[in-house]
Order: C-alpha cells, then sequence, then structure tokens
C-alpha cells in the first residue's frame, strides 16, 4: 500500500467500543484497543493516501444473531421473537440493520470519495449509540 500511495484498512468493530456491553470485559477491552490501533496507524500511514477506519457495528439481521438470540430465549424462558422484539426496541429505528447496508458503508470507505475519511469510529446502528 505504501509503495502504491494508496490503501484502506476498515476494521470491523462494534459498538461496545463506546458503550460496553455487560459481561464481555476482554472483548470490550481488545475492540477499543483495535479502534486505537487504528487511530493511531492512521497518523503513520495517512502521507502514504493510506486510510484506516473502524466501523462500530451494531445489530445486524444476520445468521449469528439468530444463533445469539436463540441461545438467550432458552436461557431467559421466552421466545425467539420476544428477543428480537427486545433488541429492536432498544434501536431508535426500531429494527435491525441489513447487512448491505452494511455493504454500503465499507464499499464507500473503500473508495476514492472516502480518501479525506480517517482514523474514524464510524457507527452503523440505527442510532442504538447514546453517546457520540
Amino acid at each position: 500500500m505504501q509503495k502504491n500511495k494508496w490503501g484502506r484498512i476498515i476494521n470491523v468493530t462494534s459498538v461496545s467500543v463506546k458503550e460496553p456491553l455487560n459481561y464481555l470485559v476482554l472483548s470490550n477491552s481488545i475492540r477499543s484497543a483495535v479502534v486505537a490501533w487504528a487511530k493511531s496507524l492512521s497518523v503513520d500511514v495517512g502521507p502514504d493516501g493510506i486510510t484506516v477506519n473502524s466501523i462500530l457495528t451494531g445489530y445486524f439481521d444476520t445468521e449469528r444473531i439468530k444463533e445469539l438470540n436463540k441461545e438467550k430465549s432458552k436461557s431467559l424462558k421466552i421466545s425467539e421473537a420476544e428477543v428480537l422484539n427486545k433488541m429492536k426496541s432498544l434501536v431508535p429505528a426500531s429494527r435491525l440493520g441489513r447487512p448491505e447496508e452494511y455493504g454500503y458503508l465499507v464499499s464507500f470507505l473503500s473508495s476514492d470519495n472516502a480518501a479525506y475519511i480517517n482514523g474514524a469510529a464510524i457507527p452503523i446502528d440505527g442510532g442504538l449509540l447514546k453517546s457520540y
């Protein structure tokens, strides 16, 4: 990338970087460290035309979320629909993100049009984060 004077590094992290999730101490710490690393690296490689950004992922309609909701419904003894509705109720958009919405963000950050976005931690969460 440095030789070509162009590159994009995009880290997939979580909204837990800004608002830690309960019972995930190690995961919260590592994700925050990745974002700090990305910010530091962005300063070093920015002059070479390389951008380094992090995406703070919220709730998305994926197979992984479905698996987690299934486990949670069993442990809480409630239906999967109730777990999903509770999750949606936390999001101001009142829904989960669609995978293609995530793809659009990655595509944009990978493009020449995003050359001036560097060292950013960008939430894609339907408004879930209460901080900025």
